[in-house]
């Protein structure tokens, strides 16, 4: 952070933990890094120490990857675990809620939810 802004203010993210960043650049195959994205933010559930949970997408790409990566989540099968599917509830009330919590501070916030969103 010192040397970006002792140089020329350089925009910078830092990365501390926790978010397991995924990057994605214009001449990535869209269709496999949508699907690379999603495996590794629902993986478990999502429920993982290092869930794929933030994805930086260049901006030549990032409409194509948007639209590919929301079909895939509208595809996603949840259910009852038993049965035939990839994801079962969340472990409690208590998660979901908190999860659901997530969401609505998301479009509080201006993020648009382009799949999924409500129980």
């Amino acid at each position: 952070m010192n040397n970006a802004a002792a140089t020329n203010l350089k925009r910078i993210t830092l990365e501390l933990g926790g978010k397991s960043p995924l990057v994605v650049f214009n001449d990535a195959d869209v269709d496999t890094a949508a699907q690379i994205a999603h495996r590794a933010a629902f993986a478990n559930a999502g429920q993982c120490c290092v869930a794929g949970t933030r994805t930086y997408v260049q901006s030549g790409i990032y409409d194509k990857f948007i639209a590919k990566a929301a079909e895939i989540a509208k595809n996603r099968t949840v259910g009852n675990p038993y049965e035939d599917v990839q994801q079962g509830p969340q472990i409690d009330l208590d998660m979901f809620n908190k999860v659901m919590g997530y969401i609505e501070v998301g479009k509080e916030s201006g993020a648009r939810c382009i799949a999924g969103g409500k129980r």
